[in-house]
């Protein structure tokens, strides 16, 4: 470690093995960098202290803003974030990128090692099994904590993202509609307040047509494109395997279509397959996917809107709650022509 008190971008680079600009395409949360790569630049940075710990945040350039997600690695959270940093950029500020690794307790200290410098505001999509109770000591300060895309119950705290229940709805009665019975839902933790939600409008949308859930067709415990490879697998080797499979996000969406495509199957023509984000590989693949469209991008500029319309009063007034729309984008994977549901039918979902 260097002895200097200012650590660069060059001493975590040093410490990680990588070169700078590696470095700073993770902080920044950008490039095509491998998963292991950027797990390796994030501990760098984590025992450095050079992104957790930002020496101020106020100075002649403006103020530093955080962001904090649970997989870095994950494409949405990289469009999320250069949609909110577009926004503070424009006005002269900054935005960093910091993973808590969906751990409570990293998320914890991430948060009271920024509190204690004067960073201008942090965003924070909860890790898994994150309670109000783990953040009551960041409640009423005079910036913004504010979370984004996955709610945790209702808290103090200002919220942009989408509804997971609707889009969940959305996704099932299409496949629904097109003849489907048999329909299993893949991926997500269970003490994750987004997979309560996605579950629910799963399970509602069978409810409402007189459908049975089929509990051996749910595979939850991971958000991976290789957790919905192997799960997949499993489905597909059962006797009364699903004709059509809903993704917790896309990257579990991809890693189905790997397991259909090597099972000799084809996905949207023998088992049809929906995910949920749309993030950018999601049109790429073989076989594009269909998704429910959550749109990263823009809701990272409603979140650096918000960020910047945060006056010192922020504490004292009603929460801010943001709840962008989603909609089905359906390509292929799930046997449609590419286009988007129609804002009637997204209306008549929403309904239930």
């Amino acid at each position: 470690m260097p002895n200097s008190k200012k650590v660069t971008i060059k001493d975590v680079a040093q410490l990680a093995g990588v070169s700078p600009a590696t470095v700073s395409l993770v902080v920044q949360g950008k490039g095509n960098l491998k998963t292991e790569t950027r797990q390796l630049v994030a501990q760098a940075i984590e025992d450095t202290g050079y992104a957790r710990k930002p020496s101020t945040a106020r100075h002649s350039r403006g103020l530093q803003f955080a962001i904090i997600v649970d997989d870095i690695s994950n494409p949405y959270f990289h469009t999320l974030y250069e949609g909110m940093e577009t926004e503070l950029v424009t006005a002269g500020h900054y935005a960093t990128l910091l993973s808590s690794h969906d751990s409570v307790d990293r998320q914890r200290q991430l948060l009271r090692d920024l509190w204690e410098t004067e960073i201008g505001g942090v965003v924070l999509v909860p890790a898994t099994g994150t309670k109000q109770s783990d953040l009551s000591e960041f409640e009423n300060r005079r910036r913004p904590l504010l979370m984004a895309v996955r709610r945790i119950g209702k808290t103090p705290f200002d919220y942009v993202g989408a509804n997971p229940m609707v889009g969940m709805q959305i996704a099932t009665e299409h496949l629904i509609s097109l003849g489907h019975t048999a329909i299993g839902f893949v991926g997500g933790y269970q003490k994750n307040f987004a997979y309560g939600e996605r579950y629910a409008g799963f399970a509602s949308s069978h409810m409402s047509h007189g459908l049975t859930l089929r509990s051996e067709l749910v595979a939850n415990g991971g958000s991976t494109r290789e957790f919905g490879r192997e799960a997949a697998e499993r489905l597909l080797n059962k006797s009364r395997r699903p004709t059509a499979l809903i993704a917790y996000n896309d990257l579990v969406a991809i890693g189905i279509m790997d397991a259909i495509t090597n099972a000799g199957l084809k996905p949207g023509r023998d088992i049809a397959v929906i995910g949920y984000d749309d993030i950018p590989e999601a049109e790429l693949q073989p076989v594009p996917l269909s998704s429910i469209a959550t749109p990263a991008g823009k809701l990272g500029e409603l979140i650096g809107q918000a960020l910047l319309n945060w006056s010192t009063d922020g504490a004292d007034r009603s929460p801010l709650d943001i709840t962008y729309p989603p909609r089905l984008v359906m390509r292929a994977s799930c046997g449609a022509i590419d286009r988007d549901l129609s804002d009637g039918d997204l209306d008549a979902v929403a309904d239930l």
